[in-house]
């Protein structure tokens, strides 16, 4: 019997097909498919679990890829070819694999209820360091700087967490986290980088200068914080260890710009005793001491520097900017300031160091019979205290005199501001001002709060600039900012007066729609009946017409939504600032 023959599918045009294989090329063998390769497929070249996997992609920097053409389906997470190249070349997976030896070792020895032996074998444990890494992955000073911003948020989260057997959370990590963390406040307070400070739910945001790069970190509120069960811990803690080891080298690096040894010393009684408090207590102290003379030396050679440019907007720009530094950095200069036991200590206690306060005062921590924490520079009976901030509705406290009572938001407005704002809003008891974000540019989004105009013309003031404004729309808000602060001292000498703050607003309204009726009048009798001359568009605008007529219509539809995001916006604006003017009125 004949042997039956396969059959092989003929190509129309001559080539001969058979299963996946076009003119002997398979497919995903070649092209942009081929660059790529599965998490599958990467853990079998590189023979290792996927835990371990997940931990060297991350101390490594690589992450998947989404590649246009997915050979192996859309479910599936794609690697680039060079990065799993890349990480079989890499020191860290030797030690991966004797890890893995040892830990069979050491359990076979805890089997046979060998303990001693156990116990000195496990002394023999290898270890790794990712000193090399971080080399690797930042090659200048620079680099590292920029990518701050994670690490030190990582940081804050950590050193306000506590350590978890349940959720393999070591105390070394947390011990750790929280010294790199008070170690990059110290070098933030001596070197006076701190430029904004902002308070929300989610918790503190700080952003500081460092080296000419804004840093940005959320510190989280200090209460006691649930693990949730859906969140992977270990994954937190290998971006941890890397973060860990790179704060570590930035850290060295700024304390040795600044000519002090690192790491500083840190007071262990204060350590011991006090566990909101850094310990770093006898450089902090130093810092205080030395922050005027450094903000002097600062101030001389940014002037000077200002002498060498020649465009006259880039000198006027950055004089603005070392001016507004210059007022944050000196803030609080001269104050003594005592913080209440019910007040956040640790977000303040920051911010007023940074501010120029020498010498800060607490009562958290106190023992019974002691009005004072451990590691306070005075306790609440000083008499040399210019400002105490509460927390207590107004009459809870005792009230000392010569001394001002604040709440907390007071600090942060002030420091944002650059200069000691008013303490009437911000008195115990009362509900405060609004608290602007400083990260918010008002006039790029199109309105301007009104708590805002008052605070930019509070500042303009207090600096000593000028009230004449270069075009019509500055001489608008500043009009706009000087009616806001005259209503706004209306309300308090009503309030002061005994008129209830509904019938003021009433009273205002009434008013404000007579004022509108009248001026509807008088514009109705001005009306031009005759006609106008149609508007001529500018050169810019027929180059701008001209320009978009040429588009493709792909760029044209993406240019019409822009178009029609910032006409939304820009009528939501205006209808904030009639409602605006409407009240105020």
């Amino acid at each position: 019997m004949a042997k039956r023959k396969n059959k092989v599918k003929r190509n129309p045009k001559g080539g001969i097909k058979k299963g996946d294989k076009i003119h002997g090329q398979k497919k995903g063998k070649k092209g942009e498919a081929a660059a790529y390769v599965t998490r599958a497929q990467a853990l079998a070249r590189l023979q290792i679990p996927l835990a371990d996997f997940r931990k060297l992609c991350i101390l490594k920097g690589i992450y998947p890829r989404d590649p246009k053409k997915k050979a192996h389906g859309n479910d599936k997470t794609y690697y680039h070819q060079k990065d799993i190249a890349f990480l079989r070349h890499e020191p860290l997976l030797n030690k991966f694999f004797e890890m893995k030896t040892f830990m069979k070792k050491f359990k076979r020895l805890m089997g046979r209820r060998e303990i001693k032996t156990a116990r000195r074998f496990e002394e023999r444990k290898p270890k790794y360091t990712l000193h090399h890494l971080v080399r690797e992955r930042y090659p200048s000073f620079d680099d590292a700087v920029r990518d701050l911003d994670d690490a030190v948020s990582m940081l804050a989260l950590f050193q306000s967490l506590s350590a978890d057997q349940a959720k393999d959370i070591p105390v070394e990590a947390i011990t750790e986290a929280t010294q790199l963390y008070q170690e990059f406040q110290l070098y933030v307070i001596r070197a006076q980088a701190l430029r904004k400070v902002f308070a929300s739910i989610k918790g503190y945001y700080f952003q500081a200068d460092i080296l000419g790069h804004s840093v940005t970190w959320l510190a989280p509120h200090q209460f006691a914080q649930e693990l949730p069960a859906e969140v992977d811990f270990r994954v937190m803690l290998t971006f941890l260890e890397f973060y860990r080891a790179m704060v570590k080298f930035v850290n060295f690096r700024l304390y040795g710009d600044l000519g002090l040894t690192y790491p500083p010393r840190r007071d262990a009684e204060l350590e011991r005793t006090s566990a909101d408090v850094a310990a770093l207590e006898t450089e902090m102290r130093e810092a205080g001491k030395a922050q005027q003379l450094h903000s002097q030396d600062s101030t001389d050679i940014a002037t000077s520097a200002l002498k060498d440019f020649g465009d006259e907007s880039e000198a006027a720009e950055m004089q603005q900017s070392l001016a507004k530094s210059g007022r944050v950095k000196t803030t609080f200069r001269g104050l003594r300031v005592f913080i209440n036991r019910e007040v956040p200590l640790r977000p303040l206690y920051f911010v007023l160091l940074c501010g120029g306060v020498a010498e800060v005062g607490w009562e958290r921590g106190a023992q019974a019979g002691k009005s004072a924490g451990p590691g306070s520079a005075f306790p609440v009976e000083g008499e040399a205290i210019t400002h105490q901030v509460v927390d207590r509705p107004a009459g809870s406290c005792e009230v000392r005199p010569g001394r001002e009572y604040v709440q907390p938001q007071w600090i942060f407005d002030c420091f944002n501001i650059g200069c000691l704002l008013p303490i009437a809003p911000y008195a115990p008891g009362r509900t405060p001002p609004p608290h602007l974000s400083p990260f918010v540019d008002d006039k790029a989004e199109g309105y301007v709060p009104r708590q805002r105009e008052i605070l930019d013309r509070f500042a303009a003031e207090v600096s000593g600039q000028k009230d004449g404004e270069k075009d019509r729309d500055e001489a608008v808000s500043s009009a706009a900012a000087g009616s806001s602060m005259q209503h706004f001292g209306e309300e308090l000498q009503a309030e002061s007066e005994g008129l209830w703050h509904s019938e003021f607003r009433k009273q205002r309204e009434e008013a404000a729609a007579a004022n509108m009726a009248a001026a509807t009048q008088e514009d109705s009798a001005d009306v031009d009946v005759g006609m106008r001359p149609a508007h001529r568009p500018s050169e810019e605008e027929e180059e701008r017409l001209r320009a978009k007529a040429l588009m493709p219509k792909k760029h044209k539809r993406l240019l019409q939504r822009i178009e029609a995001a910032e006409a939304k916006r820009e009528a939501a604006s205006k209808r904030l600032k009639r409602k605006a003017e409407a009240a105020s009125s």
